[in-house]
């Protein structure tokens, strides 16, 4: 994998690899003083090791999406800290965000993420589908406002976590008489994180049964119902299937997916506890999810909107591979048959599933679609479960998904890809 992604793409992988993309934390993150403490004391280790004072005084958001898109240990010293949660105040102004100024300390650069940083401070900034984040508001002056600060001096690079981010950043801007000027600070580097050592801990044996996992808090966005709909479905043929779901089953408005009647979900809810091969938990330690990971056969992501899809990284650096729909950068890691399972959607020109943000999903008409698309959905990916699962190809399935992540998203490369940004950038 190269250190260092060009501006417009990334390297293309020989042929016996997947192709590209990024990724989904699954649980929660370290805390933030603990991200922190770890940085601070790689950095001065390395510093030791090499004999040498960078000096660079780093400031990084806390959350888990900078945690995928930033060095896992740096030689700069990375403060993280707390910001101020805008969108709380105004779905408008989500875009932007203050930082905690407290302990004061002079910085020499913010590197930010999805939010960008208001002040004096030069930054670099991380996005995962749209910057400025403001969404329907692409004509307002806020939008043009948000977009200054893109264009000023004190912003040095935009990077886009995928090809399909670097995509929809364009199609933001095309309008733009400034867009040379985006594109020029424009550039593309996956997520990152650490790959656990050692072999695949998989034991396939001869047992019968084939392990699905979901993971996912958005459960219908996510793509818990086709998950719900598979163990149905291997029930009543007597496929031998156990599906287990981790959700804290967040549907309807709580995201920008599926339908919104609260009543419409009642039927797979009261499934998740009847169905015999279905085994659900409403949320575990990060420790006992990868322990699920390693032992499941595949993890399920039929998502219906991920602008990456984290935890097909996270299943990938543990040799398990992913059933995913082709949408957003999912395509980019994933190769169909290769290292994992991709499943088609309707999508439009620039990757989203065709139905996104539909302004009718409280409506029995868009209940019908959804309803149809998690049945066609469950039934192809139960059809390709049957046809893998026990295939002589599986392993080699296997052995992909590994070499994917890490060739892809393996933190080592990402530290030096990081700290000479870091350097490039601070005047």
């Amino acid at each position: 994998m190269e250190t260092a992604t060009s501006k417009t793409q990334m390297r293309k992988p020989p042929a016996h690899q997947p192709r590209l993309a990024q990724l989904e934390m699954i649980g929660e993150v370290a805390n933030a003083e603990a991200a922190q403490t770890d940085l601070r004391r790689a950095g001065r280790k390395s510093n030791k090791n090499k004999n040498q004072q960078t000096g660079r005084r780093i400031l990084a958001p806390v959350g888990y999406p900078w945690r995928f898109n930033s060095p896992k240990a740096s030689l700069h010293d990375v403060s993280i800290r707390s910001y101020v949660p805008l969108n709380k105040i105004s779905r408008a102004i989500e875009g932007a965000t203050i930082f905690n100024p407290f302990p004061p300390v002079r910085f020499d650069l913010i590197h930010a993420f999805n939010r960008i940083p208001l002040g004096n401070t030069p930054f670099v900034i991380g996005f995962e589908s749209h910057l400025p984040r403001a969404f329907g508001l692409e004509q307002s002056v806020l939008f043009r406002s948000m977009s200054d600060l893109l264009v000023s001096d004190r912003c040095r690079r935009i990077i886009a976590i995928s090809q399909y981010a670097h995509r929809q950043f364009l199609r933001q801007h095309r309008a733009s008489h400034r867009i040379d000027t985006l594109r020029a600070k424009l550039e593309v580097r996956y997520p990152n994180i650490l790959i656990p050592a050692g072999p695949d801990a998989y034991e396939r044996s001869d047992r019968p049964t084939t392990s699905l996992l979901f993971v996912g808090n958005h459960f219908a966005r996510k793509g818990g119902c086709v998950a719900l709909r598979m163990a149905e479905l291997a029930d009543r043929r007597g496929t031998p299937v156990l599906v287990t779901i981790v959700s804290s089953l967040q549907v309807g408005s709580a995201s920008w997916v599926g339908p919104t009647r609260p009543d419409y979900y009642t039927a797979d809810f009261q499934r998740l506890k009847s169905l015999r091969n279905v085994t659900y938990h409403s949320s575990l330690p990060n420790r006992a999810v990868f322990e699920l990971i390693k032992r499941a056969d595949f993890v399920l992501l039929p998502t219906f909107s991920d602008s990456f899809g984290f935890s097909a990284i996270e299943a990938m650096a543990h040799s398990t591979p992913v059933i995913a729909t082709d949408q957003g950068a999912l395509p980019e890691f994933i190769e169909d048959g290769v290292n994992g399972v991709l499943l088609d959607l309707d999508k439009d020109e620039y990757g989203e599933w065709a139905h996104v943000a539909r302004k009718d999903r409280g409506q029995p008409a868009y209940e019908a679609l959804f309803a149809n698309e998690v049945e066609r959905l469950a039934l192809e990916a139960l059809n390709r479960v049957e046809l893998l699962a026990r295939s002589p190809t599986y392993a080699d399935m296997r052995r992909n998904a590994r070499l994917t992540a890490e060739q892809l998203f393996d933190a080592g490369s990402a530290n030096a890809y990081w700290d000479r940004l870091y350097a490039e950038n601070v005047i």
